[in-house]
This record gives C-alpha cells, sequence and structure tokens, in this order.
C-alpha cells in the first residue's frame, strides 16, 4: 500500500470516528460523554507551585507548610469539580439562521438552556461561557461571544459568520468552553451543527432594467426597457407624504434642493396588465457566465418585488410564478442560491 493511500485510509478512519462521536445535530446537550477537561497553563503552574511546596514542607518539616499545601490542593480540587459543572447539564439549540445575500455576515441564534440547576454544587447561575467557531485564523474571523446563563434559565446568542459565496454553508464545529471559578481548569465541548444555512447571490450593482412583458403569444425576443438616461425625467415625481425614504433618489434630490426645488422619489410603473407579467430567465442573458447570471435575476427579483410586479422566474425546468408577494420571493431567492440543482441549469 502506497504511503499516500495510507494516509488518506486514516483520514477516513479519523473522520469515520469523529461522525460517530460527535454527530451533526441541531440540539446538543453537554454530559460527561462529551465534555472534556484539562488545566490551563496557569493549572499546569499551580501544579508546579504545588510540588514545591509540598517538596519544601517535607524537607523542612513545616506542619504550617503542609496546611498551606493542602489547602491551596483542596481549592483546585473543587475549582475542578466547579469547571466541569459549568458546562455540564447545558442545552443547546440553534433557534435560527435567516438566509443573507452573499459577502454580508450570517447571523446565528443558539439559546443555552440551564436544564439540571440542582445538579451543580452552587446555585448562583452559569458563568464566563464563551463560544467560538472552530476554523483557522483568518482576517475575517468572528471573535468570540461571552455569556451567562442565569439559574434554571436560558439565554439567546447572537453568533456572526463571514460569507463570501452563494448556496448551503456547512458551518464549521461550535467549540464553547468555560475556565470559571479560577481559569486554572479548561472545560469545553464542540458542537457540530447540522443545519445548512442559505446564502443568496449578491444582486448585482448596477443591473439594468426590468425586461418588458410581452403580450400574450408573442414569441419574439424580449427588449429591455428604457433607463431613466433615455427616458430624462420620467420614474420620478415630487415627494408626497406618506412615500418611503428608500424610494427617495437622493442624487437627484440633492440637485433639486440645490435648485430650489424638492425631494425626488422614484415613481413606479403602473402595474402590467392581466396576462402581462414580467418573464425572468436566464436565457435572455446571453454573454454572461453562470454566476453573473444568478446575480442579475437576483437583482432583477428584487426589483420587480420593489416595483410590485407580477413576475415569474425561469431556471432550466424549474418555473416560480407568475406572482409575486414575500412568499415567491424567498423561493426564487433560494432557488437562485441552490442552482444549479437537477435537470438542466439556467439558459440550457
Amino acid at each position: 500500500m502506497r504511503p499516500g493511500s495510507i494516509g488518506a485510509a486514516l483520514r477516513q478512519r479519523a473522520r469515520d470516528w469523529r461522525e460517530a462521536r460527535q454527530p451533526r445535530t441541531d440540539r446538543l446537550a453537554l454530559t460527561q460523554r462529551n465534555l472534556y477537561i484539562l488545566p490551563t497553563a496557569s493549572g499546569w503552574l499551580f501544579a508546579l507551585l504545588l510540588l514545591a511546596l509540598l517538596l519544601a514542607s517535607i524537607n523542612y518539616q513545616l506542619n504550617l507548610g503542609h496546611l498551606l499545601t493542602f489547602s491551596l490542593a483542596s481549592a483546585g480540587l473543587v475549582a475542578l469539580h466547579a469547571t466541569h459543572a459549568a458546562l455540564r447539564g447545558l442545552a443547546l439549540e440553534l433557534v435560527s439562521a435567516e438566509p443573507v445575500f452573499a459577502g454580508e455576515r450570517l447571523a446565528l441564534q443558539i439559546r443555552l438552556d440551564d436544564r439540571h440547576p440542582a445538579r451543580r454544587p452552587w446555585r448562583f447561575g452559569r458563568h464566563g461561557i464563551v463560544l467560538r467557531w472552530r476554523e483557522p485564523a483568518s482576517a475575517d474571523a468572528v471573535a468570540p461571544r461571552s455569556t451567562g446563563v442565569p439559574e434554571g434559565g436560558s439565554v439567546t446568542v447572537r453568533l456572526e459568520r463571514p460569507t463570501s459565496r452563494r448556496g448551503a454553508q456547512t458551518l464549521p464545529p461550535l467549540e464553547i468552553e468555560s475556565r470559571f471559578p479560577l481559569g486554572l481548569f479548561r472545560a469545553w465541548a464542540v458542537w457540530r451543527i447540522a443545519r445548512e444555512p442559505l446564502v443568496w447571490p449578491a444582486p448585482e450593482p448596477d443591473a439594468p432594467p426590468l425586461p418588458e412583458p410581452l403580450d400574450p403569444g408573442d414569441p419574439g425576443p424580449r427588449r429591455l426597457a428604457r433607463s431613466g438616461a433615455e427616458d430624462g425625467e420620467s420614474g420620478m415625481r415630487a415627494w408626497r407624504r406618506g412615500d418611503r425614504p428608500s424610494q427617495v433618489l437622493w442624487k437627484q434630490s440633492a440637485r433639486s434642493l440645490a435648485g430650489g426645488g424638492t425631494l425626488l422619489v422614484r415613481d413606479p410603473p403602473p402595474l402590467p396588465e392581466p396576462g402581462r407579467e414580467l418573464r425572468l430567465e436566464a436565457a435572455q442573458l446571453a454573454g454572461l457566465d453562470d454566476e453573473a447570471r444568478l446575480r442579475r435575476l437576483c437583482a432583477w427579483v428584487l426589483e420587480a418585488e420593489l416595483q410590485q410586479r407580477r413576475w415569474e422566474l425561469v431556471l432550466g425546468a424549474l418555473h416560480i410564478g407568475p406572482g409575486g408577494g414575500t412568499a415567491q420571493r424567498r423561493a426564487a431567492l433560494d432557488a437562485l442560491a441552490l442552482w444549479p440543482g437537477p435537470g438542466p441549469g439556467p439558459g440550457r
């Protein structure tokens, strides 16, 4: 057997052991089976100090030295059990992981429940709990989060993850640790979260206008609507009470205010007639690679919803719509995030 194949076999066996020992789950109860504890650097130094005190007390026959040594050793033993008990009995659950666009930070809500408060040697809550992602250090790494859990209660912690690509994201292992109360020992557990949150494609900045809807049965190619530069001041109107801040055209408004005018807002076009829904498909985007097509389709979906248009998304054999609303928008963005799926890709 070649050395490379031996190494691959050993790595596979290590992965299989890890999967069996730490299966992926969205809920984890911390028990003696998945909690680990070792001395910290301060703990090893404390042990060396106890050893030196013990040898000095024996050598010089110091009764008070023996008393001090064993008193400190008793404190260390209590700290060992207290550090382990700070995590034992906790239940962790992934509450939510809402999708975001690529480049944004993915936010996860994780709840920590104190399920067995009576099993701990004290009754004043859990303190010094730290949660961190177990991954190689990088410039955009997320700082660890510290929290505490009240006696018999629960707390929800918000954890973030940077994103750079679309699709289902496999989360790295999450490490939960505590060094409470003296920092002599470190107790920790590793949680491998099963859920794979979605990351949508980043919408194309300055995307072209939406394609014009066709009359029913018109087989001709779809043309792009003219931009505001061609239409002059079309698509704008003066601000009225009740307009949303997102509708304000700030650049045009600055010029208007400089000339003594008023704020200008985007005036969405009237809703299309029945049977004239927008058809958004990758076949319209010849000359772009697949990722660029998905980014433009994402921008068009968001713009169609902003204008309250009826639209349909076509990704190969997948059709979403026609219609509109939050549910259809979510379904379309999810489909764009997960492409390519089974069947031909968009535009094929």
